[in-house]
């Protein structure tokens, strides 16, 4: 009886013969679509690739018959290739055709309504927004329509207003939000006709939390190891190594991060603003360190500190960024100057006023080349020689030249021990200076650029 019925019923029937009836008449598909599950999203290629269910209902009136006729038999299921199809293909698939199509059999009823529902991998252009990176939301359309037939002869229309995702096998990196559809109406520059589609948007929010501990939380962590740069002490030798070690891997990061992003100047990420602001943070700090290592030893080569600095650092920032200085240990050039000055002067007073007493003296020094006395010889001479003796005022007189050399070279070497010092703590000032700006700038470059991101 089944036998019977489809050889009468596909009588002189033409499977590629749209269905035509009456004059004008349109073939009506409606369709609908089943997520089942996303595959993966190729987001430097901007690729959606998922898995499928296409179900389409049209009415091909050729193909009727009477149940009553043929023991109550209101449908029968053929292959494909037996009855004619609409040509619903998706307009942006990478691939030549829809997959499936063709490999699955419609169900044909009595009363001439055709249901064709088959599974379908495709893979569709997704144009990928990565501008909130990895807090991002991605739409992705699939347009659905006939590819020859215009809107008056083949009409497409949805059968609901969202898509199907009952069945949707969850996706470790991406949650399915919805998938709304909108039909529309075409009109292109080749053809005056309508052409009609059904596009369906695929609304998917990424998880974040696999980027988070990959991406995120290691570059926080090689920016924060930044900050122990500001901490080493200039002499361990260790400050900009660190800090160049930092800027290397944070580059790395940045390598990681452009490679899956799509390689278009439309949007950039704001994870990667986030890593090349780090990255200039970290540059910055090297070139804070170099500043800072350049004046903590410009106090070895004798140079003192400038009148200014003094002031600035050691008075004023030095309580800012609370770094203890002991100013009063340090000697000022010019305070040293009035005291050699007062020194001078008493010393010639003093001079002036035993000028007559000290020219016998005087007269005496001249001929110590010629006399020498020995320090030995001097407790065997007695009293009365001992205080009118030449040889003994040259002795002294030379024993006070050495006082004042080793006197001299003792200042000269406190000065220098000085001059080094404070050269030490304008460097410690500036270091600590440059730690607080490092931290509010890193602080807040993190937050204006990430919570736009999260709060998406």
């Amino acid at each position: 009886m089944l036998e019977s019925l489809v050889k009468n019923v596909f009588t002189d029937y033409g499977e590629s013969v749209r269905p035509f009836c009456r004059r004008g008449s349109t073939v009506n598909v409606d369709l609908n679509l089943a997520l089942r599950q996303i595959i993966d999203i190729d987001e430097p290629h901007q690729f959606l690739d998922s898995n499928i269910w296409i179900r389409m209902v049209w009415t091909d009136c050729r193909l009727t018959w009477n149940t009553s006729h043929y023991n109550g038999i209101d449908h029968v299921v053929l292959p494909q290739n037996r009855v004619w199809t609409p040509d619903i293909t998706l307009y942006d698939n990478s691939a030549n055709e829809l997959h499936g199509i063709k490999d699955f059999r419609p169900a044909i009823y009595s009363d001439g309504t055709i249901y064709y529902n088959f599974p379908s991998i495709i893979s569709s252009l997704c144009k990928i927004d990565v501008t909130y990176f990895p807090f991002d939301t991605q739409t992705c359309k699939l347009k659905f329509g006939s590819w020859i037939h215009h809107g008056l002869e083949l009409d497409v229309v949805n059968r609901s207003l969202t898509g199907d995702i009952s069945n949707y096998v969850s996706n470790g990196e991406w949650d399915i939000i919805s998938v709304p559809l909108t039909r529309h109406v075409e009109y292109y520059n080749c053809c005056e006709e309508p052409y009609p589609d059904v596009t369906f948007y695929v609304i998917l929010k990424r998880r974040p939390l696999f980027y988070l501990m990959n991406l995120m939380f290691p570059c926080m962590l090689i920016t924060a190891v930044a900050i122990l740069g500001f901490l080493l002490p200039p002499d361990s030798g260790e400050k900009v190594s660190l800090e160049i070690t930092v800027l290397l891997s944070l580059a790395v990061f940045l390598l990681v991060v452009s490679e899956t992003m799509p390689p278009t100047s439309e949007d950039f990420p704001y994870i990667g603003i986030y890593f090349a602001c780090a990255m200039m943070l970290v540059s910055l700090s090297c070139l804070m360190t170099v500043i800072v290592l350049n004046l903590h030893f410009k106090g070895i080569h004798g140079r003192e500190v400038p009148y200014w600095i003094r002031t600035v650092f050691l008075r004023y920032l030095a309580k800012v960024v609370f770094v203890k200085t002991e100013l009063s240990s340090c000697i000022h050039p010019l305070k040293v100057q009035v005291q050699e000055n007062v020194f001078q002067e008493n010393h010639l007073a003093i001079k002036t006023k035993n000028s007559s007493r000290n020219n016998e003296t005087n007269l005496q020094l001249s001929e110590c080349n010629k006399q020498e006395t020995t320090m030995e010889e001097i407790p065997t001479l007695g009293f009365d020689k001992l205080i009118g003796s030449s040889d003994l005022v040259c002795t002294l007189r030379k024993q006070l030249e050495s006082l004042h050399r080793i006197e001299t070279v003792l200042f000269d070497k406190k000065e220098h021990e000085n001059s080094n010092y404070e050269w030490q703590r304008v460097a410690q000032v500036l270091d600590r200076l440059f730690l607080v700006l490092f931290i509010f700038v890193s602080v807040g470059s993190t937050l204006a650029i990430l919570i736009p991101g999260v709060s998406q």
